[in-house]
């Protein structure tokens, strides 16, 4: 099998792989230009990093970053990237589901990281270079299951294909 015809059979793959980097694109620039702005606006100096203040401007760049990627996401994916979705299928409704899929997977990032951050700290050094290594690791670690998790629960509940005559004559036939 040559590269064009892997390209054709995994295009679905491939697309939710890139629109995925871009909507961590999306998710990072609105997240620190919110922090950058609410920073200069309340001027909360670059290393404070805990008090009402800088508490106030990270949660709302957590949410409106967080909102940003779901939105982009969910564009990109029902317009390139599940292109045998239900396209009958009403707009509102499955950005419900996929936001409500995306707020699961937000808890696993969270969980994953943050238990993965602690266990890793046992047996690591605290700092290679300067940066946390469990951190990181623990990062990469729930960013592979929030990936799969993120697809799979797109493919299967947000962006099913529509059931067609022949499918339901093949079931029946099974």
């Amino acid at each position: 099998m040559n590269l064009r015809e892997l390209c054709i059979k995994y295009k679905e793959i491939i697309l939710y792989l890139i629109f995925g980097v871009l909507t961590t694109a999306v998710s990072w620039i609105s997240y620190f230009a919110v922090m950058y702005g609410g920073r200069t606006v309340l001027s909360i100096p670059a290393g404070e990093v805990s008090g009402g203040r800088y508490l106030a401007v990270y949660t709302a760049s957590q949410v409106i970053s967080w909102i940003a990627a779901v939105l982009f996401a969910f564009v990109t994916n029902r317009k390139w990237v599940f292109t045998d979705a239900d396209k009958d299928a009403p707009a509102a409704r499955q950005l419900a589901v996929f936001a409500s899929g995306r707020l699961l997977t937000l808890g696993l990032d969270f969980v994953i990281t943050y238990v993965g951050t602690l266990a890793l700290a046992a047996v690591l050094p605290d700092t290679v270079l300067g940066v946390n290594p469990s951190e990181i690791i623990a990062k990469l670690a729930a960013a592979i299951v929030v990936i799969v998790g993120n697809y799979v629960f797109s493919k299967l509940f947000v962006f099913s294909r529509k059931k067609t005559d022949k499918d339901t004559v093949k079931t029946e036939n099974e």
